[in-house]
């Protein structure tokens, strides 16, 4: 049988994989190794350490730095694919003749690009990022990175287009599979994982958490609206758990006596942390993609609070309360925390969550990318 070789273009070194891109990215790259595909993996690197992990999985890797010049903030094309430009990465692509996957609109620079025309090209949609980059200027304060944000907004909706030439579009969610399939090329591929079990424990646990990478302005704006909306009225304790919070969310958490921060745990102490909670409490102000922390929240912990929006078409609503103004969180939160979490909430989870198989995800991927094989 013939080896099937792969070339994945990733926004970011995947590993360690602690947010969601990055989780998508690697734990794809896992089963697709498992299922005997060859990978060539090409990572742009910022802010992140060269991993060794990485070539336990792949045949080869290659890094690239991500070019932060102020120049590409004027350019028609977006900063977050302009910065990801590199010939070196363009001569690795056409020293094996295979089909290439991107990571996100972020690494689609050279596609369909005169000589990649004759590969298939896919592409991973990790969100809608017109969408993604138009929510965040809305909820971002500072009026240079407002500007930003949403000038990227605009330039992604006219660079979108360019998928067009793509042979396929792999969407992470049913609402982003609609937008993209308007040219009948993109196929519901579900977001990778790491979770295969379910260790939600039965009983009662001692505090509500939201966990996240707080770095990102959305997720500090739900810990925000979680400090300030909901936990600053009640007494019942709130973990916040997270990479990177900032000097401003401390500040705040710190004004509480029943919210504290655990900053950039590591995976252990996250694990614990989720599994001995008494709820999640995830509040989003987006609907794209699907978040990840769900995910994670539904395998490891116990009842799941959460908005419309986290929950919105990923068939997940069952197994979740869904609230949406303050005083329904904090009503919901009451009814909760003196209710044991049962070994039925388990068994209907575990139901639910089947449909989030990885290795089905990667054969699809595989019958996707080489169909005649």
């Amino acid at each position: 049988m013939k080896d099937k070789h792969l070339h994945i273009i990733a926004l970011n070194i995947p590993y360690p994989a602690n947010y969601g891109g990055a989780i998508d990215i690697f734990y794809k790259i896992k089963e697709l190794s498992e299922l005997g595909v060859k990978i060539h993996l090409h990572c742009f690197q910022y802010g992140r350490m060269e991993a060794k992990e990485l070539d336990l999985l792949c045949s080869s890797v290659h890094y690239y730095p991500r070019k932060m010049h102020w120049k590409y903030l004027f350019s028609k094309t977006p900063f977050i694919v302009k910065s990801r430009k590199s010939k070196e990465l363009l001569e690795n692509l056409n020293k094996i003749d295979a089909p290439i996957l991107y990571e996100g609109l972020h690494s689609c620079y050279y596609l369909n690009h005169p000589k990649l025309k004759k590969r298939p090209q896919f592409v991973r949609a990790h969100n809608i990022e017109t969408d993604y980059y138009g929510e965040l200027s809305k909820g971002e304060k500072k009026l240079l990175d407002k500007f930003y944000l949403y000038s990227e907004h605009l330039k992604i909706r006219a660079y979108e287009k360019k998928l067009k030439d793509a042979t396929g579009i792999l969407s992470i969610s049913l609402k982003d599979h609609r937008h993209f399939n308007t040219s009948g090329k993109s196929t519901y591929v579900k977001a990778f994982h790491p979770d295969t079990k379910i260790t939600s424990k039965e009983g009662l646990g001692e505090y509500a958490i939201y966990h996240g990478n707080l770095s990102v302005a959305e997720n500090e704006n739900a810990a925000l609206f979680l400090v300030h909306k909901v936990f600053s009225k009640i007494d019942y304790p709130l973990v916040i758990a997270g990479f990177k919070p900032s000097k401003h969310l401390r500040k705040e958490v710190s004004k509480h006596k029943f919210i504290r921060i655990i900053e950039s745990p590591e995976k252990n102490l996250l694990k614990n942390s989720i599994e001995n909670a008494q709820m999640q409490v995830l509040p989003t102000q987006q609907d794209t993609g699907i978040k990840l922390k769900l995910l994670k929240s539904l395998y490891k912990g116990r009842h799941c609070i959460v908005n419309g929006k986290m929950v919105n078409e990923t068939g997940l609503e069952n197994a979740c309360h869904i609230v949406e103004k303050p005083e329904e969180w904090i009503k919901k939160i009451k009814e909760l925390e003196e209710l044991p979490f049962y070994s039925s909430e388990i068994e209907k989870r575990t139901k639910l969550l089947k449909k989030f198989n990885c290795e089905n995800e990667a054969k699809k991927i595989i019958q996707l990318i080489y169909p005649q094989e």
